[in-house]
């Protein structure tokens, strides 16, 4: 199955990811982990399409740990989890091709420097899963790439329906830049 805006999001997909306990963030602590569990994208579908946050969203950075990743392309998504979930928005996974506790720790950091906890009240933040491409979902659809001998994502963002399973929206950088998978342009098409 190709994986393209308009058509369905596969089934099957599977990535691994730590949990990120977004109550506090001031009780983080980015060099304590647990070990890696399977996100299984179905059943992630599954309750969003039960819930009036439907849709799903995947920012998938080349690395954790990068200064455009995570100086320019996370942090916004970060900072704006409210008005994406008050545009349908349940859950947003961030995506990297390191391994799981690579993924965590980074993720941990950008939370507690960017995650408004004050928005929480609101009752419209969407999940936020910080997880490893662990079976190479990016790579099985061209969304990966080979730099310096190492196994990158693609810089890309998608948005999907879950209620239909539809990619409504995939944005592929073809340039070192954030552009058609940064945070404005993802919500101008929510």
């Amino acid at each position: 199955m190709t994986f393209a805006q308009g058509s369905p999001f596969p089934e099957g997909v599977k990535f691994a990811y730590i949990p990120i306990n977004t109550d506090d963030t001031r009780l983080i602590d980015p060099l304590v982990c647990q070990q890696p569990l399977q996100l299984k994208l179905d059943e992630v579908i599954s309750f969003l399409s039960t819930t009036n946050q439907p849709k799903l969203l995947i920012v998938s950075v080349p690395g954790a740990w990068t200064p455009t990743c995570g100086e320019v392309h996370v942090p916004p998504y970060l900072q704006n989890l409210a008005s994406l979930g008050s545009k349908g928005i349940g859950a947003v996974i961030i995506l990297a091709s390191n391994d799981p506790f690579v993924v965590n720790s980074w993720g941990k950091v950008l939370v507690k420097q960017f995650y408004n906890v004050d928005d929480n009240s609101k009752g419209i933040m969407p999940k936020v899963v910080f997880a490893n491409d662990v079976d190479g979902f990016s790579r099985k659809h061209d969304l990966a790439t080979d730099v310096n001998g190492f196994s990158r994502n693609k810089r890309y963002a998608t948005v999907i329906d879950t209620k239909t399973r539809n990619v409504e929206y995939l944005g592929v950088e073809t340039e070192r830049k954030v552009d058609k998978s940064g945070y404005e342009t993802v919500l101008a098409k929510l």
